[in-house]
């Protein structure tokens, strides 16, 4: 101790490693550099210490250019030599987190997305609690190689029952042929398969972003170490290290949600085919229709699509004057509402989307560029971009100080609604505000898979302004549509109807009436045959900065020229937003590996020269943004 108080610092010189037992292979490690090219294993020792705690899957600490990071055991090599290798320095935690079903999966995954391995490590495994872990011990479960066909199915979903009910019975049967894993779009959606798994007494794990990192780590641990064989979860579960897995189930695999939103943008399903041919996992894709990707697999009878027999009432009731509902609509909406709740489905939340002026008419629009709204009926104009308010509006075009609204939110639609049938109480549920309580009586109002389920169901269903529903230009939107309208549907009671508000002749009438989306999306189908549109094409988007963009596409010209990209590459744009510019590349598919290839070696390129690196996403959910 010297005068003041002061503490000498005292430095702590790292013990050398002991040397490698005679018997101890040399450990192939990914590392986690954060430098896209360097991809590949690295060799290193294991010391004597830490020979019976290091597991192919192990998370360790090496030494690697001059500091010490983070990596994980790809695999042991008995053969190689060990002459100048390094020693690992450190074992993290005593339980292997990934399996090596998992580690063969995400060295498939990583080419087929172009990406560095621990791009999916980090979606692979949760945060570790050290605390939790020591809980748990760990030994090696046997791997029993599976030899027979495994089996791919669409499964869809009937009207009128509940869909959590009718998976977990379907989990129940699944599991006396073994351990199950499911995948569905959202925690709401776990949630509630959650309470019936444990109605019917079944033990399983929740796998969600929305449990606490103890509990999180803690069902993880459950099942790695081969303690549960039921295990449900959001998108990143799909690479949950179930030991000996039998049947993978994922419902709604064309949402949205099952895309990862960081780069490299997988998807759930194609992960899970891959690990379904990896393994020979048995995969039921379960919902109410399949999206264009799987409904191609029915087509090339790789996935055999199980239909229900069933039947709906659907009418569609067209506005005359812009009117939010025709008056045709009325007395069928009041006699169902003596009869139970109903339910009314809109396309966006807030009050008004758009402003336009009242004397040019206008659409008025931000300085930054994005669109004005009123969130509520007395809030102030304000910009959906840039959040700024607008507290004194005044048109840019006429300087008139006087704005109408152009477009309906929920909270407008709750009010005209209210206003058409007055004393009925009306709910909204919505992402910021979604209910939860079962509404026995009056109009539930919902934005688009927020709707409450009724266990008797709700005597009818109204949706409005199905035109911007049906009219929307984003390529996956047909297919988000369609699973809307029907999931929706399915929310009725049996004897109920569905009343659609739009232009009359849309065939999804014709669909839901037969509960039969398949000849609509087969149209669909061959309409993006013939534009070259996925899934007959394999795409990869490339997004970076506008500057740099031409540039990009000149080096992938260039190489397309030189033949190291296959000659049905297309390079399309660049669609630029911003500062930002994006080239969307194409293939056929019997050409796809070979392009996403000549991208990963490119990217990998520029990552040795020390280039900016285009993020890149391959087969991306949407072409358009």
């Amino acid at each position: 101790m010297v005068a003041g108080g002061l503490r000498l610092k005292r430095e702590v010189i790292n013990s050398a490693p002991l040397a490698p037992r005679w018997d101890s292979p040399v450990a192939n490690i990914w590392v986690d550099s954060s430098v896209y090219h360097l991809d590949s294993t690295f060799s290193y020792l294991i010391p004597a210490n830490l020979a019976d705690t290091t597991f192919v899957g192990s998370s360790v600490l090496v030494p690697f250019n001059g500091r010490e990071i983070e990596g994980v055991v790809h695999s042991f090599d008995f053969s190689s030599k060990t002459t100048g290798l390094k020693s690992i320095s450190k074992v993290i935690g005593s339980i292997p987190l990934l399996s090596e079903e998992i580690i063969e999966l995400i060295s498939l995954a990583s080419l087929r997305y172009a990406c560095h391995p621990f791009d999916l490590i980090r979606s692979a495994i949760p945060d570790r609690v050290a605390t939790v872990e020591k809980k748990f011990g760990f030994s090696a479960l046997e791997r029993t190689p599976a030899d027979r066909k495994s089996r791919s199915e669409f499964l869809q979903l009937p009207p009128s029952k509940s869909r959590s009910s009718l998976m977990a019975d379907k989990i129940r049967q699944l599991c006396s042929e073994g351990p199950v894993l499911v995948v569905l779009p959202d925690a709401h959606e776990v949630d509630k398969l959650h309470e019936e798994l444990n109605q019917r007494s079944i033990a399983h794990a929740q796998l969600t972003s929305t449990l606490s990192r103890s509990n999180h780590y803690e069902h993880f641990l459950k099942v790695r170490t081969g303690q549960i064989n039921v295990v449900i979860g959001t998108r990143s579960a799909v690479f949950s290290p179930v030991p000996n897995l039998r049947s993978l189930l994922i419902y709604n695999e064309g949402s949205d949600h099952h895309y990862e939103r960081r780069s490299p943008g997988w998807n759930v399903r194609d992960i899970a085919l891959l690990r379904a041919r990896q393994s020979h996992i048995d995969t039921y894709f379960i919902g109410y229709t399949p999206s264009g990707d799987v409904a191609s697999l029915i087509n090339l009878e790789e996935v055999r699509h199980r239909r229900v027999r069933a039947k709906a009432r659907v009418r569609t009731v067209s506005p005359i004057h812009g009117e939010l509902l025709p008056s045709s609509a009325l007395a069928p909406i009041k006699s169902a509402l003596k009869a139970g709740p109903v339910l009314f489905v809109v396309p966006t939340k807030g009050f008004a989307q758009a402003i336009r002026c009242s004397q040019c008419k206008t659409i008025s629009r931000c300085e930054c560029g994005g669109a004005l709204e009123k969130k509520s009926a007395n809030a102030p104009v304000s910009c959906n971009h840039c959040l700024s308010t607008k507290p004194q509006w005044r048109c840019a075009w006429c300087q008139s100080e006087l704005f109408s609204l152009a477009s309906r939110g929920i909270e407008r639609h709750q009010q005209e609604i209210g206003h058409l049938f007055p004393g009925v109480p009306t709910f909204l549920s919505t992402g910021d505000h979604r209910i939860t309580d079962v509404v026995e009586h009056g109009i539930v109002i919902t934005t688009p898979g927020m709707a409450p389920e009724n266990p008797l169901g709700y005597s009818a269903l109204v949706i409005l302004e199905g035109d911007r529903f049906l009219n929307q230009p984003d390529m996956r939107a047909s297919e988000r549509v369609r699973e809307m309208f029907f999931s929706h549907s399915a929310l009725v009671s049996e004897g109920g109807e569905v009343l659609l508000v739009a232009e009359q002749g849309h065939s999804i009438v014709t669909a839901l009436t037969t509960w039969n989306p398949l000849p609509l999306i087969e149209r669909e189908l061959t309409e993006r045959a013939e534009l070259s549109l996925p899934p007959f094409v394999r795409c990869a988007s490339m997004t970076m900065e506008s500057l740099d963009i031409s540039r990009l596409k000149s080096a992938l010209e260039s190489a397309r020229q030189d033949g190291r990209l296959p000659q049905s590459v297309k390079i399309l744009g660049p669609i630029t937003s911003g500062d930002k510019s994006t080239l969307i590349i194409s293939a056929a598919l019997s050409e796809g590996d070979a392009m996403v290839s000549t991208l990963h070696e490119f990217m990998r390129r520029r990552s040795v020269g020390k280039k900016s690196l285009p993020q890149l996403r391959i087969d991306p959910y949407s072409l358009s943004h």
